[in-house]
């Protein structure tokens, strides 16, 4: 396969070229699609692209798109509402439910933490082929700042379901106490 950017000769199926480092896509079911750069990756990623280009490029650095795992403070620390925030729906609504079962909270964070780059990397890989296939090359730029980004909404919520699981919380344990220092006495 011939990279259509430096013209070098690099390995079929590849998702990167190893030489001018250039986003090759993926290819579904054989057929060749056009290839992602960074400037797409930047339009779609909105705020903090840089972070996401410099860890989607480890991903991609032997040309093949492969599994590397990197470390996302955010997702680590706010799992379900991060991907709320970076428009991953069904991802969080999975978090979630996986967040609301007793005794993997943590694991979730960890895990979550260390595949979140990566999650990322193919939602953004996915919504942009799909942009490019339905957007003209003026529109397509509009259409992935738009479908891309972030919602700051996301940022609310967060705050508030912390709020409230922290009221939730005190209560549970005063109502408790009061009961045990009610039997006591």
């Amino acid at each position: 396969m011939i990279c259509p950017y430096c013209k070098e000769t690099i390995l079929d199926g590849a998702i990167k070229c190893r030489h001018c480092g250039s986003m090759l896509g993926s290819a579904p079911f054989g057929y060749a699609t056009d290839p992602i750069n960074n400037e797409e990756i930047r339009a779609f990623v909105g705020n903090n692209s840089e972070y996401y280009v410099s860890n989607f490029d480890k991903f991609t650095k032997t040309g093949t798109d492969t599994f590397t795992p990197t470390w996302n403070w955010s997702a680590f620390g706010f799992t379900f509402i991060w991907m709320l925030y970076r428009k991953m729906y069904f991802l969080s609504a999975i978090t979630f439910v996986i967040f609301c079962l007793p005794g993997v909270n943590i694991i979730l964070h960890i895990v979550t933490g260390m595949v979140a780059n990566y999650l990322y990397y193919k939602h953004a890989q996915s919504k942009i082929s799909e942009a490019k296939q339905s957007h003209s090359p003026q529109t397509l730029y509009p259409a992935l700042h738009e479908i891309g980004g972030v919602h700051s909404w996301a940022i609310t919520v967060g705050i508030a379901v912390g709020v409230i699981m922290v009221l939730v919380l005190s209560f549970f344990f005063a109502a408790i106490s009061t009961f045990m220092l009610g039997m006591m006495h």
